[in-house]
C-alpha cells in the first residue's frame, strides 16, 4: 500500500508541478496539502454510518487496539512502544483495564487451584 502511495505521490507531484505542497507526510490530499485535523473528526462519523458501524470517537480506535493488545497477552512494556508513551504507568492506568474474557479466565484460574471447593 505505501509503495502505491509514494507512485501516486509522484504522479500529483509531477501533475500538480510548483503547485504541489512538498511535506513528509504519507496521507494529504492530491496536491501534497495536508489534511485539516477537523477533517478526520468530520469524516469518521460519515464512514462508520456509511458502513453500518456503530460511533465510536476516532480516538477509540486507539483505545481499542490498545485493549485488543492486552486481551490478547501483549505486554504492557510493548504496548506502551506501540502507543509511544513516555511512561509505562500511562499505558497501564489509561489502558490497562481487562476485559471479561479476561476477568473469567482469570477468575477460573484461582478456583482451580481451591480444587472445586468454590
Amino acid at each position: 500500500m505505501l509503495k502505491r502511495i509514494r507512485k501516486q505521490e509522484a504522479e500529483n507531484r509531477r501533475l500538480f508541478g510548483s503547485a504541489y505542497v512538498e511535506n513528509q507526510l504519507i496521507f494529504k490530499w492530491p496536491n501534497g496539502e495536508p489534511y485539516k485535523p477537523q477533517y478526520i473528526t468530520v469524516k469518521f462519523p460519515k464512514l462508520l454510518k456509511q458502513y453500518g458501524f456503530p460511533h465510536i470517537r476516532f480516538h477509540d480506535l486507539r483505545h481499542s487496539c490498545a485493549s485488543m493488545l492486552i486481551a490478547n497477552g501483549f505486554n504492557l512494556k510493548d504496548i506502551q512502544d506501540w502507543l509511544g508513551h513516555a511512561n509505562i504507568s500511562m499505558t497501564a492506568d489509561i489502558y490497562g483495564h481487562l476485559d471479561m474474557t479476561r476477568k473469567r479466565s482469570m477468575a477460573d484460574s484461582i478456583a482451580g487451584k481451591f480444587g472445586g471447593m468454590c
